[in-house]
């Protein structure tokens, strides 16, 4: 077991929800960690398919989005 030091008015939050749940402060922390981690992986894992799309488009004479819309003719109405 790791010890950390969390501020004070979390720790009144986080043990509040956790007696209003019934489940124990360890519980509820490894939960959030274990949640935050995967988000994190599932971030990564998607900016990772964003940029082999974007090389795929660019492979192919594709371009950035604002980049076609600068492009565009500017309305002079």
């Amino acid at each position: 077991m790791t010890m950390m030091n969390v501020d004070d008015h979390l720790y009144g939050a986080l043990k509040a929800a956790a007696d209003q749940h019934g489940r124990p402060v360890q519980a509820l922390v490894d939960e959030a960690i274990a949640s935050w981690l995967a988000d994190a992986a599932s971030d990564e894992a998607d900016h990772a398919a964003i940029e082999q799309a974007r090389a795929e488009a660019a492979e192919q004479g594709g371009v950035e989005f604002e980049a076609f819309f600068d492009s565009l003719p500017k309305d002079r109405s």
